[in-house]
């Protein structure tokens, strides 16, 4: 079976977690807790200490990776509808991260270009890389995470030299406990994106040390969004800001160094682009690596190219408009996420607790990579 590093590792839970996050929870925890807003953000680094842990005991403990594990811990008729469940979550994720980049893309960038497009063009690079396998896919996410993570925080803090309003940082104006609890939670549960740590944690070639980059991606993940939404609140102020629909993009559109280079948010749409990319393609490795595991087929390969239909599909479903995408991300995103990547692992951690799971008899190698 084929290895990963674990700094590839870190790299495809990054792609994972921060692409779609670095445009999408700025806004939201403004929106929540307003002038709070990065103080929401760096609080939830605690859970999410705690959500690390939770994932690293179940792969100690548990000698099967995701989701065969489900089976041990929730017995095989429950594990394997469990593990279904999973496939449609994954599905929906990647629709919806390829549906919010078509519509930024789409909306502020090329107005013309039909969003089949887009989307036909991401699948069809997405499937080469997956039939590739995940080493291929891993060597592709430390690419992005090399070039694309150093030039986001730098355009982040080349806008903090705009127009700072240092106010716009003092969380007691503006702020109540509702709404800051609000933005903590939602803060907190996109870290639950780093669930793919189940599976992948059975390719890596120390799998002893596998913890150590997961914490690096909750640091990473939390001084990325801290920073992000500081200097969107410094820049736009919170009532600006929350009439945005995508602020870290309108952050970037408008910075300008000493009125002679401007419009350099071409850069930023062209890490976005390749971020957006690699998170979708990781992702869809689960997917197919889910579906092979739930119905115990011999390989997974052969999944892409009926998955890109139903991705295709249900990317052009979800969310007609920018009204639609919105209420998604507020309403619907939160409780998705807290179910499948905070409760359902919580409850198979307790399961872990208290009950031994067999090991010899129920052994199921993981195929390549």
């Amino acid at each position: 079976m084929n290895r990963i590093s674990n700094f590839q590792i870190y790299c495809l839970l990054v792609t994972s977690t921060v692409s779609l996050a670095y445009l999408i929870t700025p806004m939201v925890v403004i929106h929540a807790a307003r002038n709070g807003a990065w103080l929401a953000v760096l609080t939830s680094i605690i859970p999410g200490f705690l959500l690390v842990y939770v994932y690293m005991y179940i792969i100690k403990k548990s000698p099967r990776p995701f989701p065969a594990l489900l089976e041990d811990c929730l017995g095989k008729v429950a594990g394997k509808i469990v593990g279904f469940l999973y496939i449609l979550v994954f599905l929906f994720t990647i629709a919806f991260t390829l549906r919010y980049f078509v519509a930024l893309i789409g909306s502020s960038i090329v107005t013309d270009t039909p969003l089949s497009v887009y989307i036909g063009a991401m699948l069809l690079t997405g499937y080469y890389a997956l039939k590739t396998g995940l080493e291929n896919i891993a060597r592709m996410a430390e690419i992005v995470v090399l070039l694309g993570l150093p030039l986001s925080v730098l355009l982040v803090f080349i806008s903090l030299a705009q127009a700072p309003h240092v106010g716009s940082l003092i969380p007691i104006l503006g702020t109540d406990y509702a709404g800051f609890g609000q933005a903590f939670l939602y803060s907190f549960l996109i870290t639950g994106e780093m669930v793919a740590i189940l599976a992948l944690a059975h390719f890596t070639n120390d799998r002893h040390k596998v913890s150590r980059p997961v914490f690096m991606v909750l640091y990473t993940y939390i001084a990325i969004i801290t920073i992000t939404t500081m200097t969107t609140l410094l820049n736009f102020e919170v009532d600006y800001a929350n009439l945005i629909s995508f602020p870290t993009f309108k952050l970037v559109r408008s910075i300008t160094v000493s009125d002679f280079i401007q419009n350099i948010d071409v850069v930023f749409v062209s890490v976005w682009i390749i971020g957006t990319f690699a998170a979708i393609t990781v992702k869809w490795y689960l997917v197919c690596y889910t579906t092979q595991q739930v119905f115990a087929l011999r390989d997974y390969r052969f999944l892409a190219a009926p998955t890109s239909v139903v991705i295709g599909i249900g990317s052009l479903m979800v969310g007609r408009n920018i009204a639609e995408i919105q209420i998604i991300v507020h309403e619907l995103i939160p409780y998705v996420y807290g179910i499948f990547y905070i409760l359902i692992p919580f409850l198979v951690f307790i399961v872990l607790l208290f009950k031994p799971v067999p090991a010899a008899d129920t052994k199921l190698d993981s195929p390549a990579a």
